[in-house]
């Protein structure tokens, strides 16, 4: 691909400082960009990256452009221009339209015109399948399920029975909607399995990582809000609810019956009990377990999760254990080089 600076600016709704003409060919990481190429600064910590970069050109924020020369195209939000230019520089991808002969498509589904069915994949009695959608090798769409237009489900995708996917949704090689979910009634020891019942909805605009699960709801529903991005190997139990926009890190779990609220992050190997409520804008540090309810806006850690200040003075005083044993210590030696013989303390004067 071969574009000027002034073309990306022009896309970017940025400016360019130095050459509108010059042309570039592909993005690069500032460590492996050439003359030819754009690279980009999204972090103050990458500025001596950025510094010693071959890059022909750079994009940049405001205040980066100040410090910076060379040819530049500078955007209020460099994160956010990066993920279009990203999908400019992709190559093409996606297959044509049409169900692959291996496919298996019961009679009473629907499938648009639109939709690539691949190689193995087997979509059950009264699925829809909406506009432009791409079904990978091996994915299930099971009987009784709705998958809304334009999404990207990779190979080996399960959606169980009766699951909802909306709109511009991408599910990762081995992602698994629609579960039964963990119950069980336990009598005499012995564990008797609840029949799950409920759904699993996704939400327009939902990406969810490889080998994850959301369970169904065990009469309700299981439902992951509009806009909300799930990482690999994340576990969503039976009725939970994840808000809008919201962020769930690598190996987090969410237990049944949890409440979340929108744009809340939950952080890598973070584990939230079930049936309590955390707020809007809540953020969950990595390695936490909230026990308990957290009200919006607030930023919690540890085992159990307290306040985030308050667990970095906690962290800060189990650093100096050591240090506090040791002067312990030395004031009980000191107390007792002052006992009496009768065991009496002596009194200072």
């Amino acid at each position: 691909m071969r574009r000027t600076l002034g073309e990306l600016a022009g896309l970017l709704g940025g400016e360019v400082r130095g050459d509108p003409a010059r042309v570039v060919r592909r993005l690069a990481t500032l460590e492996a960009a050439g003359p030819g190429d754009l690279s980009f600064l999204t972090s103050a910590r990458y500025f001596r990256d950025a510094l010693a970069s071959k890059a022909g050109a750079l994009l940049v924020g405001g205040d980066a452009a100040a410090r910076l020369e060379g040819d530049l195209i500078v955007v209020a939000e460099p994160y956010l221009a990066l993920a279009r230019l990203l999908e400019l520089f992709a190559p093409p991808s996606g297959p044509a339209p049409g169900v692959h002969p291996t496919a298996v498509v019961a009679a009473g589904a629907a499938v648009a015109a639109t939709a690539s069915v691949g190689p193995y994949c087997v979509v059950g009695e009264r699925a829809t399948i909406g506009e432009r959608c791409v079904l990978g090798p091996h994915t299930v769409v099971g009987d009784d399920c709705s998958v809304g237009d334009d999404c990207l489900l990779h190979a080996r995708v399960t959606l169980y029975a009766r699951s909802v996917v909306g709109s511009r949704c991408i599910l990762h090689s081995g992602v698994v909607v629609g579960g039964d979910g963990y119950g069980f009634a336990t009598s005499g020891g012995r564990h008797h399995k609840l029949r799950h019942l409920g759904r699993a909805v996704l939400e327009d605009d939902v990406e969810i990582g490889a080998n994850s699960a959301v369970d169904r709801g065990l009469l309700g529903d299981t439902t992951i809000g509009a806009g909300t991005k799930i990482d690999d190997l994340v576990m969503v139990g039976h009725n939970a609810r994840v808000g809008r926009h919201s962020l769930l890190a690598a190996q987090a779990g969410l237990a049944g019956s949890a409440r979340l609220g929108d744009r809340v992050t939950v952080a890598a190997q973070s584990g939230i009990i079930g049936h309590v409520e955390i707020g809007d804008g809540v953020v969950v540090a990595t390695k936490s377990a909230v026990l308990q309810a957290v009200e919006k806006g607030r930023r919690v850690a540890g085992i159990p999760a307290t306040d985030l200040a308050k667990w970095r003075r906690q962290q800060a005083l189990v650093g100096r254990l050591g240090e506090l044993r040791a002067r312990l210590l030395e004031l009980e030696r000191a107390a007792r080089r002052r006992v009496t013989g009768d065991g009496r303390g002596e009194e200072e004067e």
